[in-house]
């Protein structure tokens, strides 16, 4: 049996000719002095016959022909629908013709009539008060058209007698029908007319996505004008999961208006908004005002997840993006873990942990990467990680958290020490001041990938312990490890170091934002206000139309994936809707215990996985190194001692406002830092600074009360 065609599985199925290429054996071939071709590249997909082939392609025709029709005719549901209303206005012909014939006669009528009276000079003249000046001359216009009618008339009259005289009834009675048509179409009863009743049903999307519908659901949703309409770049095509269309808005429309009003046009369009996707065109095929609209035809996260491949792979390259989940469409959503730091957020029981296990699952299975992990829960939810991981922490005791910061600063230390390495290295094994997987990859240069795992952080960067014992209002046990991830976090990606912190509790109080700037990636679950989703994603996201808030509490694993390093394959900016794939701890468990086995092999199992609990103890120069260069990463802020000075509102404004400008709603600020608006309001006027007023701003159906950012700051720096 023939397979002269594989199933190219990276771009949804298409079938491409397999390359017809003889194997050759290439040290037979080169005994044989013959000439070994390059070989093809490899081509991952699924092997066919020709019979499979042919079906296809006429499956392919058939779809590419049904995306041809009105939208209404493209699916079975809306074709039986838009038959069955067909059917029913063919039924009502005998009826609703003579009356549609009856009402044309007498638009036509009045139509006649207001010609040959001149109606629109007469009234133009009334209005100007020229009427007296024009009469004569409306006067001779009348009688003209009178006659004009008249002679028509008789003429219409005459030659009807020849033609009954000369060829009978039939052209008279065609000639009849056509008229009667013509009469017919002018009394159509049109939208807004009298008569017109409410309708039993309901809308039908399908409807809606078809011509002029869908620019009445854009113009309901207030995205563009009532005298404004759309261009159709893509007509709307169903591709068996929902509708696709790519649509041009009218000059000086954006399409970030659009996409922060999805909620809006979802309703236009009669969908839930889960079902909605509304993305900008970028690059040399889209512009500011072009969009790619996909609208699913049930909701796409309430099928079952999808299994991650992790746990059936028997090694990873972690230098390669991990598979995280799909988006509704089903395309992969793949997540870099090198060179970036991600930070998840969520409440409880949506799937957060799930989601931190996927990338350090990868990093298990790769031999050449470190692990560590910080389980600040203290369950079993990361303990197959115990296998392979260089250090373990379990549990968020004041014990842990010492040894979490004896653990950070090595892992400080050691940052600094790759630098100092990589600046000594040729061009060749270091073209640039980072590190690169041969670096890595070979023990004799001691710089393997480490990923840093911390689950439940807040445990952590909460802990109000005194660092020294014998200094109780020094610095604090949760702010020193704020302190190494801040640095880990901002000079680690380069020496090959990433972070994965997850929380529950996204408050700008406990990831303050200079370790929150640092995260390239973040993924937003389901919280409950659009404050903690913005905590999260950052300032600005939920007026560019970003809100975890508003995920249903029913879709575990769903969020928000931003990434905002431009070496990812993420889109800088761009929120992507991700559902994350399935890892059950059994399957996490057998995936550890091949890393295990490959890290055995490779004689690469370290630390706590190999029974070796000590910590080496930093040499003094590298602990005031550290020491010094810790203290220089940390973002310019205020000025500790000079927070406990400030008003209270203003110490706390100092760490949730980062490089943020412009005006903010005053109970947005207020829910920042945990406040009521009204106590919040009195404290910033009591701190100088003044209300900016009212206005209207994005998510708010009123004009609300607002600050200015730069007057807070202004607050700060002269307090």
């Amino acid at each position: 049996m023939s397979a002269p065609y594989y199933k190219d599985t990276e771009t949804g199925g298409e079938l491409i000719p397999f390359p017809n290429v003889a194997a050759v054996d290439e040290p037979q071939a080169r005994r044989e002095n013959t000439t070994v071709e390059a070989t093809p590249p490899v081509l991952d997909g699924e092997l066919i016959t020709e019979e499979e082939y042919r079906r296809s392609k006429a499956r392919r025709l058939a779809d590419s022909a049904v995306s041809r029709l009105p939208a209404q005719w493209q699916t079975p549901e809306s074709a039986r629908q838009a038959g069955a209303e067909l059917a029913g206005q063919v039924a009502l012909v005998p009826v609703q013709y003579p009356a549609a014939v009856g009402r044309g006669l007498a638009v036509s009528a009045r139509a006649w009539w207001a010609w040959v009276r001149v109606s629109d000079f007469y009234e133009a003249s009334k209005a100007a008060d020229r009427l007296a000046d024009k009469w004569q001359e409306i006067a001779v216009v009348r009688r003209r058209r009178g006659v004009i009618s008249l002679v028509a008339s008789g003429v219409t009259g005459l030659g009807v007698l020849i033609v009954e005289l000369t060829a009978g009834s039939l052209p008279l009675l065609l000639t009849g029908g056509a008229f009667s048509a013509l009469l017919a179409v002018a009394g159509r009863r049109k939208d807004g007319a009298g008569g017109r009743t409410t309708r039993l049903g309901s809308r039908s999307l399908a409807w809606l996505m078809n011509g002029d519908h869908l620019v009445v659901a854009f113009r309901e949703a207030k995205l563009i004008g009532r005298d404004e309409s759309l261009m159709l770049v893509k007509a709307p095509r169903h591709d068996g999961t929902g509708w696709a269309l790519t649509i041009d808005l009218p000059p000086s429309r954006k399409a970030s208006d659009v996409i922060s009003k999805r909620e809006a046009l979802a309703s236009a369009l009669a969908v839930d908004e889960v079902r909605l996707i509304v993305e900008r065109v970028r690059g040399d095929a889209g512009h500011a005002g072009r969009l790619a609209l996909w609208v699913g035809d049930a909701d796409p996260y309430a099928a079952d997840p999808v299994p991650s491949p992790l746990a059936t792979a028997s090694s990873w390259d972690l230098w390669r993006p991990v598979p995280f989940g799909t988006t509704a469409r089903g395309v992969a959503v793949n997540l870099p873990v090198v060179w970036t730091s991600l930070l998840i957020g969520a409440i409880p029981r949506q799937g957060k942990t799930f989601v931190a296990r996927l990338p350090l699952t990868a990093a298990a299975l790769d031999p050449h990467v470190r692990v560590i992990i910080a389980d600040g829960k203290g369950g079993k939810d990361f303990r197959p990680f115990e296998q392979v991981a260089h250090r373990f922490i379990r549990g968020s005791r004041e014990s842990d958290a010492r040894r979490l910061i004896n653990v950070l600063e090595e892992c400080a230390a050691d940052v600094a020490d790759r630098f100092d390495r990589l600046a000594e290295m040729d061009d060749e094994l270091c073209p640039e001041s980072k590190v690169t997987p041969e670096i890595t990859r070979d023990p004799a240069h001691r710089m393997p990938l480490t990923v840093i795992g911390i689950d439940e952080v807040q445990n952590f960067l909460g802990l109000d312990v005194p660092l020294d014992p014998d200094n109780p209002k020094g610095k604090k046990v949760g702010t020193r490890i704020c302190e190494l991830l801040t640095y880990i976090a901002k000079t680690g990606p380069a020496a090959g170091y990433s972070l994965v912190l997850a929380t529950q509790k996204p408050d700008a109080q406990v990831i303050p934002d200079g370790l929150r700037g640092q995260l390239g990636t973040r993924f937003a679950l389901k919280v409950m206000t659009y404050q903690a989703s913005e905590t999260i994603l950052g300032a600005g996201t939920y007026r560019a139309g970003m809100d975890a808030s508003k995920l249903l509490t029913s879709h575990k694993g769903v969020g928000l994936l931003l990434g905002a390093d431009g070496e990812t394959e993420l889109s800088a900016g761009d929120a992507v809707t991700v559902r994350t794939h399935l890892l059950h701890i059994a399957a996490i468990r057998a995936a550890c215990e091949r890393g295990r086995a490959l890290r055995e092999q490779a004689g690469t199992l370290t630390g706590d996985a190999a029974g070796d609990h000590d910590l080496t103890p930093l040499d003094p120069a590298a602990t005031e190194r550290l020491a010094s260069e810790v203290t220089a990463s940390i973002p310019e802020a205020v000025d500790a001692e000079l927070v406990h000075e400030l008003p209270e509102v203003l110490a706390l404004l100092a760490d949730v406002i980062g490089d943020e400008s412009g005006l903010v709603p005053t109970g947005e600020l207020a829910a920042r830092i945990g406040w009521e608006t009204k106590p919040f309001g009195e404290a910033l006027r009591a701190a100088g600074v003044l209300s900016a007023g009212k206005r209207r701003m994005p998510g708010h159906d009123n004009p609300v009360s607002v600050a200015d950012i730069e007057a807070v700051r202004q607050a700060i720096d002269s307090a």
